[in-house]
């Protein structure tokens, strides 16, 4: 019997395999044939949060009808400026370095890896540009900030508007009349609502049912133009928040949402691998059919496209809320607090199944740790760290609590002088300034003193640290905006800056007996935080407790 030779089954392997990629390459380039449009809606400050407690109509209807998820991460820091610039450059800070609001052309640190005008990272409106030059390219932003991080030799129309009202009316006339190829549409009104009433109250998420309203008058609009079967619309925010502020690295402040709508987009689909927030532009640039340029680290979300599969092994994980410890913390204010003799710690768990355990001594909680049945009481320092389990592992992050004791009537071993300043960027010299305010208080923070903290507003605490035993002794400064920290006249923290809340330490070996400390604080504007933690091989890294200080 006669039978293929080897060469030949070969062959004609090799033929098949190359029919299979010529259609597995037509799917993959078939979902953009049909997108003709790009509009990207940026809402400032609109957390996952913001979508999942107000009233959203139209954002319910574009998930239902598109692909989205409630988990893409922001870069750090969770600033603005950083934010939106990773957001329209593909990039992250390492590569743009937009690494503050701070940051202007002629004010930075980190220059731009590459350029595409004088010291600005190539962004999407100058992909669109150089590969439509005779299409139409627009920005209208609400923040005027956003105004300085794109290219303006690339963009035909750039607006920026006086309310969220006039941006959505100048947004929606400009996509009616000119049915640009790109649209970007920036909303800040949001951002304002967390900073002035705090994220996650009824002013925050009445701001974000705004937003609603805002975003069905922009797709009336597309609609109006005769371009929604051709348009895809991507709908995301720079950050979120906690609090009143943002700029940590709380899954509150990273997690963002991304949605997508438009022609070839799965509908009803929920990403389920990884998006990151320079994502977007990649995206944009995928729908359009451009090469994204090789600076850019962002990858497009093809996932949310039909004909496209994630066989991604490692998908997003999906925490489950972590436990709460009363008393509960409160935006940048930590859970736990200052009593006088004991206290009684409650833990809450927020979700409908799993296991809660918790330790005392600030180790991290695992299965083997103590599980909680009912309420317990401290009478000593203790910093309380608890997380839930589901079949023996840990499912939520760690949730921590700080609780710090002083005898009754104890006085108050720090004293604190205010300054009311102006244009206030980094920690000023006040050796020879005259206090507005002064007074004492029991711990060297912000929470004491909020009601004298207002914009430009510097803060001065003295006080003297007992150290019992000699080691060494790790300091931090938890703080919005810059603080330094110093021990016997010696700078051991360096935190300063125009910063959102942001953390950082320094090491000093200290013998035992008492230390002069002082700590220095500013707050140019919004609300403003400081908290002070000490760490040694002794001892867990814990809220600096007014035990260990004394006039």
């Amino acid at each position: 019997m006669w039978t293929k030779s080897p060469k030949y089954r070969t062959s004609k392997m090799t033929i098949a395999l190359f029919v299979l990629w010529s259609i597995y390459m037509h799917a993959q380039k078939a979902p953009t044939q049909k997108i003709e449009h790009v509009v990207v809606i940026g809402f400032d400050g609109l957390s996952p949060d913001g979508l999942k407690n107000a009233d959203t109509p139209t954002f319910d209807k574009l998930i239902a009808e598109g692909a989205s998820t409630m988990h893409a991460r922001a870069v750090l820091p969770t600033s603005s400026s950083s934010n939106w610039a990773s957001m329209i450059m593909g990039a992250g800070t390492e590569q743009h370095g937009i690494t503050s609001n701070a940051w202007e052309r002629d004010n930075f640190t980190l220059p731009a890896v590459t350029q595409s005008e004088e010291f600005l990272f190539p962004t999407i409106f100058k992909l669109v540009d150089t590969n439509f030059p005779n299409k139409e390219v627009g920005a209208i932003y609400h923040w005027g900030g956003f105004g300085r991080l794109f290219e303006k030799s690339a963009v035909d129309y750039d607006v920026n508007p006086e309310s969220e009202d006039e941006t959505a009316k100048v947004a929606s006339e400009y996509i009616r009349s000119k049915k640009a190829k790109f649209t970007f549409v920036h909303f800040d009104h949001v951002d304002h609502a967390g900073h002035e009433y705090g994220h996650g109250t009824p002013h925050y998420y009445e701001s974000v049912e705004k937003s609603d309203e805002l975003l069905k008058e922009v797709m009336n609009a597309i609609e109006a133009a005769g371009i929604s079967d051709r348009t895809l619309v991507i709908i995301s925010a720079d950050h979120g928040g906690l609090g009143k502020g943002h700029g940590g690295e709380s899954l509150q402040e990273v997690e963002i949402p991304f949605i997508v709508w438009g022609p070839s987009v799965k509908k009803g689909h929920t990403i389920l691998h990884p998006v990151y927030q320079y994502d977007n532009a990649a995206t944009v640039a995928f729908a359009l059919g451009l090469e994204i340029p090789h600076a850019w680290i962002g990858k497009p979300v093809k996932s949310a496209f039909k004909g496209f599969i994630s066989n991604d092994v490692y998908p997003t994980l999906i925490q489950l809320q972590q436990p709460s410890i009363l008393p509960k913390s409160e935006g940048y204010k930590k859970a736990g607090g200052l009593f006088n003799e004991k206290a009684e710690v409650i833990i809450e768990n927020p979700n409908t199944e799993g296991e809660t355990r918790y330790t005392t001594d600030g180790s991290f909680p695992t299965k083997s740790s103590e599980r909680y049945l009912k309420p317990f009481q401290l009478t000593e320092n203790s910093v309380v760290k608890s997380a839930i389990f589901k079949e023996g592992k840990i499912r939520s992050m760690v949730s921590e609590a700080y609780f710090r004791f002083n005898p009754k009537d104890t006085p108050k071993p720090v004293q604190y002088e205010v300054f009311y300043l102006e244009g206030l960027k980094f920690v000023p010299e006040l050796k020879n300034k005259k206090a507005d305010v002064s007074g004492h208080s029991f711990e060297i923070a912000s929470d004491e003193i909020k009601d004298k903290i207002k914009a430009n507003t510097a803060v001065r605490f003295t006080s003297q640290i007992q150290i019992n035993e000699a080691d060494t002794y790790t300091f931090f400064t938890r703080s919005d905006d810059g603080s330094k920290l110093f021990i016997d006249g010696e700078l051991v923290v360096d935190n300063d800056g125009d910063h959102g809340v942001k953390e950082n330490g320094g090491q000093m070996k200290l013998e035992s007996g008492a230390h002069k400390l002082e700590v220095l604080w500013f707050n140019g504007g919004g609300d403003g935080w400081l908290d002070v933690f000490i760490e040694s091989g002794k001892m867990a890294k814990q809220i600096l407790p007014s035990s260990m200080l004394k006039k």
